[in-house]
């Protein structure tokens, strides 16, 4: 991490783990699918843009493929724990589970921690 950046991380569950099992999906949960997805990157890539000498974003999909021990220790408690996904970290520490959050709440996170 660069000095004096703040680091968010937020960790979501497989998005198509649900739409891409041996039964087929519905049109409209591949459209609502693909709508949250633009969404998500969306809100991520105007974080990035507003806060670009403030902030890097981490990203992860938690998905079955890959072994809990290879996330980095600060985040392996939480995904070992009954912590609700997506969830979002700021230098380390909590700020939010279980949903991920509209841009104006996401801003608002990252400016009171950057007046920390």
């Amino acid at each position: 991490m660069s000095k004096g950046k703040i680091r968010v991380e937020i960790y979501e569950g497989d998005p198509f783990s649900g739409c891409c099992g041996p039964v087929m999906a519905s049109p409209s949960s591949v459209e609502n699918l693909r709508k949250m997805l633009i969404e998500r990157n969306g809100i991520i890539k105007a974080l990035k843009e507003e806060f670009k000498e403030q902030i890097e974003v981490d990203r992860e999909i938690v998905g079955t493929r890959r072994q809990y021990d290879t996330y980095p220790q600060h985040a392996l408690k939480f995904l070992r724990t009954d912590t609700k996904m997506p969830f979002i970290l700021i230098n380390g520490q909590l700020v939010s589970e279980g949903i991920f959050l509209p841009y104006d709440d996401f801003k608002q996170l990252v400016l009171n921690h950057i007046k920390e």
